[in-house]
C-alpha cells in the first residue's frame, strides 16, 4: 500500500513536471510567433527540448534563464510582459540590443523569482517611477538594467517603496531633473549600485537620503550645477564609488566627504573645482585608490603630506593649475602601490624628482605640458612595470638616459619640444614592445638607428625637427606596423630607399588602443615653415596648447579641434591597411627621384616630400584610393603632371616650385585647385593657370592637345545650352504660378 502511494506522488510530480515544461514551451513558442520575423529563433520548435533553445538556461527541466543580445527582434513590451516573464521558474533574463519597443509601464505580470533583469539598448520608454513601478511588480527583482534607453518622461509620484531592488542602471536615457534622484533614494532603501550617468539632469545635487547601503553612485556625464552642499553624502558611509565627473560643480572639493571612509574610487575630473589640493579629506580615506581631480581649476602647490595617500593607485590632476615642485617624498616608504601619475597640462617647476623610482609599481608617468627643467633621472630605469614615459613640451636637457633601455615593457617614448641633445641611445632596441617614439622638436643629432626596424610593434616614429644626419635607413620598410613616420625638418640626405615602401602587412592589432590623439597641418608664415604635429592629447585642455612656443608662433590654433583629433584619429585607426598612412620626408636634402614603388601603398592618407632636392619625373599614384594630402612642392621634379593624378580624391595637393612642363590634365580634381598649387613651374599651363599655347607645345602633343581643347570647347557649350534650359524651365514654372 504505502509502495502504491509512493508511486502515485511521484507520477504526480512527474506530471506536474511535464505540465510546467509544456507551458514553458508554450510560452516561448507564442513569444517567437509574435515576433515580426520568426526565423531569428530557428531552433524554437516543439521538435527540439525547451532547454535546447537558443538562448535558454535550465535548472532540472525547467528554464531559468534566457539570455538574447543582438538579435533585432523589433517586438513591443507588451510582448515580454505577455509571454517570457510568465515563465514560472524565471530567474534571469537578458534581452540586450534587440531593438525592443514601447513602454516599460505596459507590464501584465511578472513572474515570482526573476532576480535580473537586463533590458539595456533598446528603444524603451517611461519615466523613472515607471521603472519602480516595474521593479515593484517583479517582486523578487535585485537587478535591472535600463541603461541606452528613452526612460525620463515626466515625473511623476506614483509608486511604491521597494526594499528589495539592488542595482538599477539608468544611465545613458533620457532623464532632466534632479528630482529623479531625490525619489529614488526616497524609494530604494536598500539600493546598493545606481547609475545615472549620460543623462541630461539639471539643478544642484540634491541631498542623498537613505543611502546607509549605497555602494556604487554614478552621476557623471550631466548638467548638475552648483556648489556641493556640506552633508551630501555624510550619511553614504558604506560608498566605495562616486563619480560627479563631467558636470558643472564649483567650489570646493565635495565638503564633509571623508565620512565616506569606505571610498575607493573618487571621480570628480571635467568640472570647475577650484581651489587647492584637499589633502586632509583625502588622507581620512584610508582606501582610496583612485583619485581624478583631472580638467578643474584646482592651483596652489602639492602638499608632501600626499604621500600618506598610500593606499592610491591611479592619481589624476591633469589640466588643473597646480605650481611648484612635484613633491620628493610622493612615493616614499613600501606602502605606496602607485601605478598611474598624471599631471600633465600644468604649472609643475624645477627638476623631475629622483624619488619618483621609489614608485615601483608604475606603469604610466605624464609630465607632458609643464614647466620642468633640467635632466631626466637615469633612476626611472629601475622602474621596471613602467609602460609611458610621457613628457613633452617642458625645458628639460641632456641626454636620453641609456638606462631606460631596461624598461622592457616600455611602450610610449614621448619626449617631444624639451632641449635634449645626444643620439638616440643604441640599447633601446631591448625595448621591444615600443609602439611610439616621439622625439620631435629637440637638439638630437647623429644618424637614425638602423635597429629600428627590429621593433616590431612600432606604430608611430615621429623624430621631426632635430639635426638627425645620414640616410634614411632601409630597414625601416622591415617594420612591421609601421603607421605613420615623420622625419621632417632635419639634414638627411641620399635618396629615399624604395625599401620604405614595403610594409610586411603583419600589423599586430590593438597597439594603440586607448590613445587620444591629435594632430594638426601648421600653415606657411614668416615665423615657421609647414609642419605636422602629431601629439599624445590625454589630459591635455586643447587651448593650453597656446602656451608651447612652437604652436603659438606658428598659429596652430586656428585649426577645430574636434576635426584635428578626428584626423590623427584616423591615421592611425587606418590599421585596417597593414601598412604606412603617414609619410613626412619633407625639409631634409634627399635627392635622387621618387621611387616609382610609392604607388602601390594603397593606404597612405598622407605624403611630405617638400623641400627637398628630388629630381625625375612624378610618379604615377593612380592606385593610391586612400591619398588626400600631397606636397611635392620645392624639389627639382621635370616633365608632365601624370594624367592618373586626375583619379586621385585630394583635398590638398602643392606641386610648386619645381620646374614639370606641360599641361594641367583637365580631368578629375585637379582644375580646383587654387593657382598657388601649381606656381612657379615655367613649363606648366591650363586650368588655373594661363591656357596653354599651341605653338609651343610639342608636336606629338599637338592632336591630343587640340581634341582637348575641342572638347572643352563643346562641353561648355553643352553646360551654356543647358543652363539656358534650366532658366526657360524655371521661367514657365513661375508665370505658371504667378497666373
Amino acid at each position: 500500500m504505502v509502495t502504491l502511494t509512493l508511486c502515485c506522488i511521484l507520477h504526480l510530480l512527474f506530471l506536474c513536471v511535464l505540465s510546467v515544461m509544456a507551458e514553458d514551451v508554450d510560452h516561448l513558442i507564442s513569444f517567437k510567433n509574435s515576433l515580426p520575423n520568426p526565423n531569428l529563433l530557428p531552433n524554437w520548435n516543439r521538435m527540439n527540448r525547451v532547454c535546447e533553445f537558443q538562448g535558454v538556461t535550465c535548472k532540472g527541466s525547467n528554464v531559468s534563464s534566457l539570455t538574447i543580445e543582438g538579435l533585432p527582434l523589433d517586438v513591443d513590451f507588451n510582448s515580454i510582459s505577455a509571454h517570457i516573464l510568465s515563465l514560472e521558474n524565471l530567474e534571469a533574463l537578458s534581452l540586450r540590443s534587440t531593438n525592443l519597443t514601447g513602454s516599460i509601464s505596459a507590464l501584465e505580470n511578472c513572474t515570482m523569482r526573476l532576480k535580473e533583469l537586463d533590458l539595456s539598448s533598446n528603444n524603451l520608454r517611461g519615466s523613472v517611477a515607471d521603472t519602480t513601478s516595474l521593479a515593484a511588480s517583479c517582486h523578487s527583482l535585485q537587478s535591472l538594467n535600463l541603461s541606452n534607453n528613452y526612460i525620463g518622461q515626466a515625473f511623476n509620484h506614483s509608486s511604491p517603496v521597494l526594499a528589495h531592488l539592488k542595482m538599477l542602471d539608468l544611465s545613458n536615457n533620457k532623464i532632466t531633473t534632479n528630482k529623479d534622484i531625490q525619489w529614488l533614494f526616497s524609494k530604494l532603501r536598500l539600493l546598493k549600485h545606481l547609475d545615472l550617468s549620460n543623462n541630461t539632469i539639471k539643478g544642484t545635487i540634491p541631498q542623498i537620503t537613505n543611502c546607509t547601503s549605497l555602494q556604487y553612485l554614478n552621476l557623471s556625464s550631466n548638467q548638475l550645477t552648483g556648489t556641493i552642499p556640506a552633508g551630501t553624502f555624510s550619511g553614504c558611509l558604506n560608498l566605495t564609488y562616486l563619480n560627479l565627473s563631467s558636470n558643472h560643480f564649483t567650489g570646493m572639493a565635495p565638503p564633509d566627504i571623508e565620512a565616506c571612509t569606505s571610498l575607493v574610487t573618487l571621480s570628480l575630473f571635467k568640472n570647475n573645482f577650484s581651489g587647492v589640493f584637499p589633502i586632509l579629506p583625502m588622507v581620512a580615506i584610508p582606501r582610496l585608490q583612485v583619485l581624478e581631480l583631472a580638467f578643474n581649476n584646482f592651483n596652489g602647490s602639492l602638499p608632501k603630506s600626499i604621500s600618506n595617500l598610500t593606499s592610491l593607485e591611479l592619481l589624476d590632476l591633469s589640466a588643473n593649475k597646480f605650481s611648484g615642485l612635484i613633491p620628493r617624498p610622493l612615493c616614499t616608504g613600501s606602502m605606496s602601490r602607485l601605478k598611474i601619475l598624471y599631471l600633465q597640462d600644468n604649472y609643475f617647476t624645477g627638476s623631475i624628482p629622483h624619488s619618483l623610482s621609489n614608485c615601483t609599481y608604475l606603469i604610466t608617468l605624464d609630465l607632458s605640458l609643464n614647466l620642468l627643467y633640467g635632466s631626466i633621472p637615469s633612476s626611472l630605469g629601475s622602474l621596471l612595470n613602467l609602460k609611458d614615459l610621457i613628457m613633452w613640451q617642458n625645458n628639460l636637457n641632456g641626454e636620453i638616459p641609456s638606462e631606460i633601455s631596461s624598461l622592457k615593457s616600455l611602450r610610449s617614448l614621448l619626449l617631444d619640444y624639451n632641449n635634449l641633445t645626444g643620439t638616440i641611445p643604441d640599447r633601446l632596441t631591448n625595448c621591444t614592445n615600443l609602439n611610439w617614439i616621439s622625439l620631435a622638436s629637440n637638439r638630437l643629432s647623429g644618424s637614425i638607428p638602423i635597429w629600428i626596424d627590429k621593433l616590431e610593434k612600432l606604430v608611430i616614429l615621429i623624430l621631426r625637427n632635430n639635426s638627425f644626419t645620414g640616410s634614411i635607413p632601409q630597414g625601416l620598410g622591415d617594420c612591421k606596423s609601421l603607421t605613420l613616420l615623420d622625419l621632417s625638418s632635419n639634414q638627411l640626405n641620399g635618396s629615399i630607399p624604395p625599401s620604405l615602401v614595403k610594409q610586411s602587412r603583419k600589423f599586430v592589432a590593438g597597439l594603440m588602443d586607448g590613445w587620444s590623439y591629435f594632430a594638426e597641418r601648421i600653415t606657411d608664415n614668416k615665423l615657421c615653415h609647414r609642419m605636422f604635429i602629431f601629439l599624445e592629447f590625454g589630459g591635455i585642455r586643447y587651448n593650453d596648447l597656446m602656451r608651447m612656443p612652437t604652436t603659438s608662433r606658428c598659429n596652430l590654433m586656428g585649426g577645430n579641434p574636434a576635426h584635428i583629433s578626428k584626423f590623427g584619429q584616423e591615421i592611425v585607426d587606418n590599421q585596417l591597411f597593414l601598412s604606412l598612412s603617414l609619410l613626412d620626408l619633407s625639409y631634409n636634402q634627399l635627392d635622387g627621384q621618387i621611387p616609382s614603388e610609392i604607388s602601390t601603398m594603397q593606404s597612405l592618407i598622407a605624403l611630405y616630400l617638400e623641400h627637398n632636392n628630388l629630381t625625375g619625373p612624378l610618379p604615377q599614384l593612380g592606385d593610391m584610393p586612400s591619398l588626400m594630402i600631397l606636397d611635392l612642392s620645392h624639389n627639382i621634379l621635370q616633365g608632365r603632371i601624370p594624367s592618373s593624378f586626375s583619379t586621385l580624391s585630394l583635398f590638398e595637393l602643392d606641386l610648386s616650385n619645381n620646374q614639370l612642363s606641360g599641361p594641367i590634365p583637365e580631368d578629375g580634381s585637379l582644375i580646383t585647385f587654387p593657382e598657388y598649387a601649381f606656381a612657379n613651374n615655367s613649363g606648366l599651363c591650363g586650368l588655373p593657370l594661363p591656357p596653354c599655347n599651341n605653338r609651343s607645345m610639342p608636336k606629338e602633343d599637338g592632336s591630343r592637345q587640340s581634341s582637348t581643347n575641342h572638347g572643352s570647347s563643346q562641353i561648355w557649350w553643352l553646360v551654356l545650352g543647358l543652363l539656358i534650359f534650366i532658366f526657360l524651365i524655371i521661367g514657365f514654372v513661375i508665370g505658371q504660378f504667378i497666373r
